[in-house]
Order: C-alpha cells, then structure tokens, then sequence
C-alpha cells in the first residue's frame, strides 16, 4: 500500500489498509524503523485520523474497565449502531488493540479459522464462542441471543 502518496481515505477498504500498513510498521519497532518509514507512518496516522474525524468515529478508551463493558447500549452509542457477534469481537478487538493474529493466539486457535469466521465464511463453533466469552469477557447471554 503506498497511502503516503494518497491525499485522503475515502471508504472503509482504504481505511483498513492503512490501520494494517500502520499495524505492520509498528510491529518492527519504532527503533527499527528508517526515516522514510517513519515519515510513511506518520501520514498514514494522519489520513486515518482524518477519516475517522470525518465519519464521526469516536476514539475509545481501553481502560481495563472498558475493555470489559458489556453493556450493549453503551457500545451501540460508541458504534452508531447495534453490532452483531462479529461486530462486537471487532470492537472488543479495537478496544484492546488486538489483530486477529493476537485473537488466534489468544484463543489457541489457527487464524485462518479466526480469518474465517471474522469474514462470515465460517458459522463460530462452540470453542470459539467460549473463547470469547472467556478471553474477550462477552456476555454468555448475548452470545446465545446472537447465534
């Protein structure tokens, strides 16, 4: 992805490739970063920054408490919607700035099977809906109301 080239992000692809270009740069290591990586990562930041305050998306906390908010009503405010199962593991993903790589560890599973079920193409099984009960601290009871 050359986004450092790109004036603005205009939709939520553009958007996902630039939070993974940064994921992918920060996982070097700021210390092993050259200069033009760093000056790359810092434009990234700002278009991501600017399409976030343009759609009107609203930064989180990832205070432990938080991270641990269950309460549907709260989350759907900070959303702007009712998320499904999968949109609720995505903003408990977001809140404690985990990839789905850190998911799969988490969980002790592959990430292709995370991939999967992440992407729709694969219904979550029974292992999978402990494991975010257990590890990502969702509701038992949404859990079922969503499956």
């Amino acid at each position: 992805m050359r986004q450092e080239r790109a004036k603005h992000i205009s939709n939520s692809v553009e958007y996902e490739k630039a939070i993974n270009e940064i994921d992918k740069l920060m996982k070097k290591g700021e210390q092993n970063l050259t200069r033009e990586e760093i000056e790359i990562l810092d434009k990234i930041a700002e278009l991501v920054e600017a399409y976030e305050n343009h759609n009107g998306m609203t930064p989180v906390s990832v205070s432990k408490n938080l991270a641990k908010e269950n309460n549907r009503d709260k989350i759907a405010a900070v959303l702007g919607y009712e998320p499904d199962l999968i949109g609720l593991i995505e903003f408990k993903m977001y809140q404690l700035k985990m990839n789905q790589n850190a998911l799969a560890e988490m969980l002790k599973m592959p990430a292709s099977k995370i991939s999967q079920i992440l992407n729709k193409k694969r219904d979550p099984d029974i292992s999978f809906l402990k494991g975010i009960h257990e590890k990502l601290g969702i509701d038992g009871n949404y859990i079922l109301e969503m499956v």
